[in-house]
Parts: structure tokens; C-alpha cells; sequence
């Protein structure tokens, strides 16, 4: 299976078209974060689940991932219309993803006494119709171009994007749900959830208008077992598949438990959302220099260089305590900027293992790859979020309650040391990536002239 050149020409890819797919995980993220960050808080809060039922929510949704986003992949790249195989998705279930987010944060509101069980019937539903959308939003970049630094724009141009609703999720929320809903939190979190839905539809369909397939493939599409094959052999992605399991991890027990840091360690609620209001702002400070970095350097050493700096942020935000609270904020954005770095490389990187694996059997299949991603993303996720969960209980933690001094000592424990511990890891794991700039570029010129022959 070859290449056809056209598709690997940098200037086929518009300024228009980068900014119109980046600007598609705005919309993502206006859901996602809000699930990522605010969302176990809301269970355990506001819904009054117990914790560990609130994070065994988002443990079984794991399991339902791990058969949905693959799942997602292989359908999507076997999809045949006049969209092309992953826009079509973009356009026809961007509505239900926004009614489903909103059931989400409506369950607990009409249906109170089910609550648990409504909060995870509405979960499952929302994470298969994000999966639905995101899988092939995903896929787009290896299906846009060939060529490593256009990919390491289209990242540079989704990071921004999608710390732009990052900051603004993380900034609003509260203050929307405390101001649409008054006393009433549960209502104010549905009427907020109906406000980023209607808004994310807008962006999604921007997207959608914006990008355009190029890559051609001159085979048809793989069976089941060549997939399989081709996952076996992609050592590259399973590599990346690593460094980012145990990099998301780390970093969801950081973000999803410093809302418990501040508000019970701290002593100050409010700091949280100035706290991660400074983080998605200087991570997307740094977006154009990691991109830059990515496209004339090495996206692997990009990815090093963000693993080693959260590392570092971690490690001195345990060290600090409590009473440092200027640190804390100084800390938190330099752990914005590593993160921003990591995200970068990730989204760069993936496209580049779908012609590695290809080189490496014949067979190219970029859906699956995407959608073994995107679960990899999710799951991790759910596991840091499920772990905050579990480990709040196994503390001692009582909601809105003080707080004993063993159980003030383990939120620190688990805000920034085991995160710290996963990032340290990860760094250890890139160091084993195959593919860089030149290997990956001698790869594409040895798949287009397979075509010529």
C-alpha cells in the first residue's frame, strides 16, 4: 500500500482549514473539560453521591470505552460518502453530543431519587456519542496531510483551541452555575451545561465546513486481521500509547484533586479556579513556542522537555505546602506550560505512527490508531479521576466537613506526589520513541514512491 504525493504537500493545507480544525476542539472541550473538571466535584457535591460511587461511575465507563472508541475507529475509516469517511460524523451527531452533555448534568435534577443510577446512564450515553465525534475529529489530521510539520501546526492550532475552552470552562463554570442557579447548584450546572452545548454545536458545524480529506490511498481498505497485524507492529504508537496513559493519569489526579487542595488545604474554595484559570493561560502562552519547537527541533524532545518540567512543578508543589500560596499559583502555571508542551507533541506524534505502522506491514489504517488514542486519553482520564475517587475515601474525606490533619496530609499526597511519580515515569518511557523528524519524513518518500512504481 502506497501514498499518493499530493497528499503529503504542505501547502495544500490552507491557513483556513488549520484554523477551522483546531477551532473543533473548542467545542470538544468545552465538553470535555467540563466532565474532566468539574464533574466528579458535582457527583459528590452537589448530587451527594458518596465518593467511591462517584468514581466507580467513571471506572465502568472505562470499560465501555475500551469497546467504543476502538470500535469507533475501525467504522469510521471504513466509512464511504461524499464527506469523505470522518467529517460526516462531525456534522450528523454534534447535536446529540450537546443533548446528551446536558442529560448529564440534568440526571441528578429530574431524577433525584435514582440518582446514581441516572448519573450513570447519562455518562455511558455521553462518552459514546463524544466518541462518535471525536474519533474522526482526531483521525482528520492523518487524513489532511503526510507532511510532520503541517501535522505539528494542526496541533499547535487544536492546543489552542482547546485551551481556549479549557480556560474558558475552568473560569465560567462556577460562576455560571452559582449565578444562573442561584441557591439551586444542580440547576445552575444544567442551565450551564445547555449554554456550552449550544455554543460548542456553532463550532463543531465551523469545523466541519472547514476541512477537507487529501491523503489518498491506493488499497482497499484493510480486513480485521490486517488491522491487527499493523497494531502489532506499530511499535511507535504503542510507545506514545504509554507515555500517554501515565501522563494523563498523573495529570487528571492533579487537576480533578487540587479542587479538594484548595478548598480544604488552602482554606480558600475560590483559589482553585484562579489557580487552573493561570494554568490553561500559560499553557497557551507556550503553544506557539512548543509548536515551533515541535516543527524545527523534535517532537519527541518536545514531549521530554513538558514530561520533565510537570515532573519538576509537581515535586516543588509537595514540597512548598499549604501555606504557600503564591507558589502554589507559580507552580500550577508551570505546570500549564509542560502540559501544553506534552499535548502538542501528542497530537503531532500520532499521525506520523499511522505511516510508521504502514511502512511496517502495508496496511494503513489511521481510525484505529485514533481510536485506540482517543480510549487511551479517556481511559486514563477516568482512571485518575476514578483513583481521586477512591482515594478520597481510603483518607477519610467527608464532604463539606473540616477535614482531620492525616486526611489534610493525604490530599497533598495525592495532589502532587503520585503525580509527580507518573510524570517522572513517563519521561523514562519517551526516551524509547523510534520515529524522529528524518526517520518519519525517509518513511513518506519510501511509501509515495512505492505509489509511483
Amino acid at each position: 500500500m502506497g501514498l499518493k504525493r499530493s497528499a503529503s504537500q504542505e501547502g495544500q493545507i490552507s491557513r483556513r482549514a488549520i484554523i477551522g480544525y483546531g477551532a473543533g476542539d473548542f467545542g470538544l472541550n468545552l465538553f470535555y473539560t467540563g466532565l474532566n473538571l468539574y464533574l466528579l466535584f458535582y457527583y459528590t457535591d452537589v448530587a451527594g453521591l458518596n465518593p467511591a460511587l462517584a468514581g466507580g461511575i467513571f471506572m465502568v465507563s472505562l470499560l465501555w470505552d475500551a469497546v467504543t472508541d476502538p470500535l469507533m475507529g475501525l467504522i469510521a475509516s471504513r466509512t464511504n460518502t461524499r464527506f469523505g469517511r470522518y467529517r460526516p460524523y462531525i456534522l450528523f451527531a454534534s447535536p446529540l453530543l450537546g443533548a446528551s452533555f446536558v442529560l448529564m448534568f440534568a440526571a441528578p435534577v429530574f431524577w433525584p431519587a435514582h440518582a446514581a443510577l441516572a448519573c450513570l446512564v447519562t455518562h455511558l450515553l455521553f462518552r459514546t456519542i463524544y466518541t462518535i465525534v471525536g474519533v474522526p475529529i482526531a483521525a482528520l489530521s492523518a487524513a489532511m496531510t503526510t507532511s510532520g510539520r503541517t501535522r505539528a501546526s494542526l496541533a499547535g492550532a487544536r492546543m489552542q483551541f482547546a485551551t481556549l475552552g479549557a480556560i474558558v470552562t475552568a473560569f465560567l463554570t462556577p460562576l455560571l452555575a452559582g449565578s444562573l442557579g442561584g441557591e439551586d447548584l444542580a440547576l445552575g450546572y444544567m442551565l450551564t451545561a445547555i449554554l456550552y452545548a449550544l455554543v460548542a454545536e456553532v463550532v463543531l458545524l465551523i469545523a466541519f465546513a472547514s476541512v477537507r480529506e487529501h491523503v489518498e490511498i491506493d488499497a482497499e481498505t484493510p480486513d480485521l486481521g490486517a488491522t491487527l497485524n499493523v497494531l502489532k507492529a506499530n511499535t511507535a504508537f504503542w510507545i506514545l500509547f504509554a507515555v500517554v496513559v501515565t501522563n494523563t493519569i498523573a495529570s487528571t489526579i492533579f487537576t480533578k484533586s487540587i479542587v479538594y487542595y484548595a478548598r480544604y488545604v488552602i482554606g480558600e474554595p475560590g483559589a482553585v479556579r484562579e489557580a487552573l484559570t493561570l494554568y490553561t493561560l500559560a499553557a497557551a502562552a507556550a503553544i506557539l513556542a512548543w509548536t515551533q519547537l515541535a516543527r524545527l527541533r523534535s517532537k519527541a524532545f518536545t514531549l521530554f522537555c513538558g514530561l520533565a518540567i510537570n515532573t519538576i512543578a509537581y515535586l516543588l508543589l509537595y514540597l512548598t505546602g499549604p501555606d504557600g500560596k503564591l507558589a502554589f499559583y507559580a507552580l500550577t502555571m508551570l505546570s500549564g506550560i509542560g502540559t501544553s508542551a506534552c499535548i502538542v507533541a501528542f497530537w503531532s506524534m500520532l499521525p506520523d505512527t499511522v505511516e510508521y505502522g504502514q511502512w511496517k506491514t502495508g496496511v494503513r489504517d489511521e481510525g484505529i490508531v485514533f481510536g485506540l488514542f482517543q480510549f487511551s486519553q479517556k481511559a486514563s482520564s477516568g482512571l485518575g479521576i476514578g483513583a481521586v475517587g477512591l482515594l478520597l475515601s481510603a483518607i477519610g474525606y467527608a464532604a463539606n466537613l473540616d477535614q482531620s490533619d492525616d486526611t489534610l496530609h493525604g490530599l497533598r499526597t495525592i495532589s502532587f506526589l503520585l503525580p509527580a511519580l507518573g510524570a517522572a515515569l513517563a519521561t523514562l518511557i519517551v526516551r524509547f520513541y523510534p520515529l524522529s523528524a528524518e526517520r518519519h519524513a525517509a518513511i513518506v518518500r519510501e511509501l509515495e514512491g512505492k505509489t509511483q512504481k
